[in-house]
């Protein structure tokens, strides 16, 4: 509400910083949440709902700013500013209804209401019927849990897995990124894993097309009638949109095909669409252009949009789940600032067609970075994926067996970490 009716340059910037807060806290946050609550064989496409909710929501925004572009533009721009407070609170009362995720309950405690919790949000996918629940719940107590787990038991099963990430975590208590940088070679794997996918998702120069799109096309020499600035939002919502399919594409493959070949399929398009897009300002094909950019956002969409929010919310420790993410998006952000910063100057010292050619390299070097980088969490748990990121020569023989028959993807191949 503080950007809508602004009245001058302070003000408005204070309502920005307010809100750019708010999308930090949130954008690591919701993958968090989401990861902890979801069922090991559904993390991967709950997980992407995230995503599609974002993109999603801009795909509406950039609608409803193009309708209210056509009032008087003394008053237009506050009404789109402070439209996106609706949204906003009506999150904010549905978050009031939501649990603290059983990961969180156990961390405060609380062991008795998070086996409560993981047995109702469980219920929703079938893995409990409501009788079961009714009376498993009533020998639940607020902060104990039962000292005998039902092999047979599903819930059980990974309550005490959770129970079992708890105990681990009391070692991660006043540890620093510094200590886990220098002492810890499995998290310092898994941190330049989560760390890297950010960078490259946004090196591959995804925000150039999102923040530039209006200012690209009319590069290619498409206008509006007359040139407006509802011409400029309008041309957004396509584009939008083709990286909100590609997000329903990876919705529907990521937990069958797999994170790694989502990951892989995604990168080989997203290079293809960059060095098509070069090629159409090199020959000032506007078509081309055109063409090429809706590839290039939906094969973005695919994998390189949704798995840096994935494996950063699966990959690390429960101990230093936290501080890993809130370093991992630090990065994402830090490089969606300069890439954003760097495009005007990079397209007029390279020229337009060269800096689409530079993130195309990017992208070149990055897949064949993670192919050899990125190991294969799909369907696995916390344990199963820590086990991934051990020396062979720390791992004992169960993780092992653990980690030498999970990462190895649907289609067969295996990834072997170093």
């Amino acid at each position: 509400f503080s950007v809508g009716p602004s009245d001058g340059y302070y003000m408005l910037l204070l309502g920005r910083i307010i809100v750019g807060v708010a999308i930090g806290f949130a954008s690591e946050a919701g993958p968090l949440y989401i990861s902890e609550c979801a069922p090991k064989h559904l993390r991967g496409s709950l997980t992407t709902l995230f995503n599609v909710a974002v993109v999603g929501g801009q795909v509406f925004a950039s609608i409803v700013c193009g309708l209210l572009s056509y009032l008087p533009p003394h008053y237009n721009w506050r009404f789109m500013m402070a439209f996106g407070a609706l949204p906003a609170l009506v999150q904010m009362m549905g978050f009031l209804t939501l649990p603290s995720s059983p990961t969180c309950l156990v961390l405060r405690g609380k062991e008795g209401k998070a086996k409560r919790v993981l047995r109702e949000i469980r219920s929703f996918d079938g893995t409990q019927d409501n009788a079961s629940i009714a009376d498993s719940t009533t020998s639940d107590t607020e902060n104990s849990t039962n000292n005998t787990t039902d092999p047979n038991d599903p819930i059980e099963q990974e309550f005490q897995e959770i129970i079992d990430e708890r105990d681990a975590s009391l070692q991660g208590h006043n540890v620093g990124l510094w200590n886990l940088w220098t002492t810890n070679p499995a998290v310092r794997r898994a941190m330049i894993l989560g760390c890297s996918l950010w960078a490259v998702s946004q090196l591959a120069g995804i925000n150039t097309i999102m923040y530039y799109g209006a200012s690209i096309v009319r590069w290619t020499g498409l206008e509006g009638r007359d040139g407006s600035l509802s011409f400029d939002i309008w041309i957004t919502v396509p584009l939008n949109a083709m990286q909100l399919f590609g997000i329903l594409v990876c919705y529907c493959i990521i937990d069958t095909k797999g994170r790694r070949a989502t990951l892989l399929i995604s990168m080989t398009g997203v290079c293809a669409g960059l060095v098509l897009i070069g090629v159409g300002f090199a020959f000032e094909s506007g078509v081309l252009c055109l063409f090429a950019m809706c590839l290039y956002l939906f094969c973005f969409g695919v994998g390189l949009s949704t798995m840096p929010y994935t494996m950063n919310a699966e990959i690390y420790p429960t101990e230093y789940r936290s501080i890993c993410v809130a370093q991992a998006t630090a990065v994402f952000w830090m490089t969606n600032f300069v890439v954003s910063l760097t495009f005007l100057t990079l397209a007029n010292v390279l020229g337009t067609s060269g800096v689409f050619f530079l993130y195309a390299g990017i992208v070149v070097v990055s897949e064949v970075y993670f192919y050899f980088l990125v190991p294969e969490t799909s369907g696995l748990s916390s344990s199963e994926v820590q086990a991934l990121f051990q020396d062979k020569d720390s791992v004992d023989p169960d993780q092992k067996a653990v980690a030498s028959t999970t990462s190895e993807e649907p289609d067969g191949s295996y990834v072997q970490l170093t």
